[in-house]
């Protein structure tokens, strides 16, 4: 059995299966920090699903861009299992995770992660061939750059993640609705689901191409607001501390 875990939104998904059956799942968005409800979420699934830790033979971790909190609780809680259980550990992309409720639609799929400021991180997906493959990496753009390029592609474009899915996501898709064949997430598919990321990462387990837990990083895109404030509050200490966060420069690192 494999557990899958998923924090990069305000989502808290997971789920417990391999490669035969999903024995269960647990998804939930009720206001409370992944730091509060994870790890006992892991415990009542596990005795719902009547899986005994013993019988985990690894753990699937959403790796980002997302929510940096929740990747960080995530990863963290997922490398701890990882160790103390002696299990390896897979890390997916978090948009990958998004997009895969849409594995089955012929048309563009384009997942937009919230980035603050009114920009997203936008990634694209199509069936190429009879397979479901990320034609474009993940790129920071302002939310309305991103859906005018979207529609001015005169073809249906299905739109999730948390950066459209939004109040001021559906109002941008709105004023730009009319002429276009833009079309939201319904509710099935406006969650990066723990069954879609088992989905992806069972194959990796099968395969053995796994991580080092004690490497393994969450993969950002970009800095923090946080950090940047830091750095222009301390000029003198950038060239004399070490970055406790390592930042993707480009996406196709994972």
């Amino acid at each position: 059995m494999y557990i899958g875990i998923e924090t990069s939104s305000a989502v808290s998904s997971l789920a417990v299966g391999n490669e035969d059956c999903l024995k269960g799942s647990l998804t939930v968005e009720a206001g409370l920090t992944h730091s509060e409800q994870l790890v006992p979420h892991i415990d009542q699934l596990l005795k719902m699903a009547k899986v005994a830790k013993n019988e985990v033979q690894g753990i699937a971790i959403s790796i980002g861009p997302g929510s940096f909190t929740g990747l960080r609780i995530g990863l963290a809680t997922a490398k701890a299992m990882a160790y103390v259980w002696k299990v390896p550990l897979v890390g997916i992309m978090s948009m990958d995770v998004w997009a895969q409720s849409f594995r089955t639609t012929s048309d563009l799929v384009s997942i937009m992660v919230d980035a603050q400021k009114k920009n997203v991180y936008e990634s694209r997906y199509k069936n190429v061939n009879g397979q479901f493959i990320r034609i474009q990496e993940p790129q920071v753009k302002a939310r309305v750059d991103a859906l005018e390029e979207l529609a001015a592609r005169k073809e249906i474009v299905y739109l999730s993640g948390d950066g459209i899915i939004s109040r001021a996501g559906k109002k941008a898709v709105a004023d730009l609705s009319e002429g276009h064949q833009l079309r939201l997430a319904d509710i099935g598919q406006g969650r990066p689901l723990a069954e879609n990321l088992l989905l992806l990462a069972i194959p990796k387990f099968m395969t053995g191409d796994t991580e080092d837990a004690m490497t393994l990083l969450p993969y950002y895109i970009r800095r923090a607001d946080a950090e940047d404030v830091w750095d222009q509050k301390h000029p003198e200490a950038q060239n004399t501390i070490t970055p406790q966060v390592t930042v993707t420069e480009a996406a196709g690192q994972e």
